[in-house]
């Protein structure tokens, strides 16, 4: 889909390790609480299904954010039915751990992805 260099590569792959432990982390949570194997509803508005419907999306736009390519994200998430999101003043804190700053581009990226309130994606 894209073409990354070693660094780029290199991001992607911890930003696809955090994205994942935040999916099993939210099945762990929901699991133990359905009721039929077709309670899908608990799954509702969690990044578990945001990642489903949204994930390789999501992925590269935290991957934007990351290294700070701002209007990049914005064009990337938008040329993929996204709404975009406000990034004004967006940036990693002086005393940010690199782990939560990854894990807030995933939350950021996946605002950004998501279509506009009104449009919703086709099964």
């Amino acid at each position: 889909m894209f073409v990354t260099n070693s660094y780029q590569q290199q991001k992607i792959n911890k930003i696809w390790v955090q994205a994942g432990m935040k999916v099993l982390a939210e099945i762990a949570d929901i699991y133990p609480r359905m009721t039929s194997t077709h309670d899908s509803s608990l799954f509702d508005d969690s990044f578990a299904m945001d990642f489903i419907n949204y994930g390789d999306k999501i992925i590269y736009c935290a991957m934007y954010l990351y290294v700070g390519y701002i209007n990049e994200t914005t064009n990337f998430a938008e040329s993929q039915g996204g709404g975009g999101s406000d990034t004004k003043d967006w940036g990693r804190e002086k005393d940010e751990d690199e782990i939560e700053w990854i894990r807030r581009c995933l939350r950021q990226a996946t605002r950004m992805v998501k279509p506009k309130c009104g449009r919703k994606i086709k099964r």
